[in-house]
């Protein structure tokens, strides 16, 4: 990077902190969490009670289908 592209670089930022400061524009919410890709306490409750929701549907289908195959005399 040259100078001259650092400098816009520094220019530009600037420019964002004053407009932010004065509210001319919203500043955007980034996670650094999710940056990084490190799931947040919320992702982590959400993957849990998904898995624990599809482990019941799962039981529940294979407890339909078991029951239905006993009572099912052409197999």
């Amino acid at each position: 990077m040259s100078y001259r592209d650092d400098e816009k670089r520094w220019k530009r930022i600037q420019d964002m902190l004053v407009a932010e400061a004065s509210g001319k524009t919203m500043r955007p919410v980034v996670s650094q969490r999710t940056l990084f890709g490190i799931p947040s306490t919320v992702e982590q409750t959400i993957e849990r009670i998904v898995a624990e929701d599809e482990a019941e549907r799962r039981a529940k289908r294979k407890d339909g289908s078991a029951s239905s195959a006993e009572n099912d005399p052409a197999e």
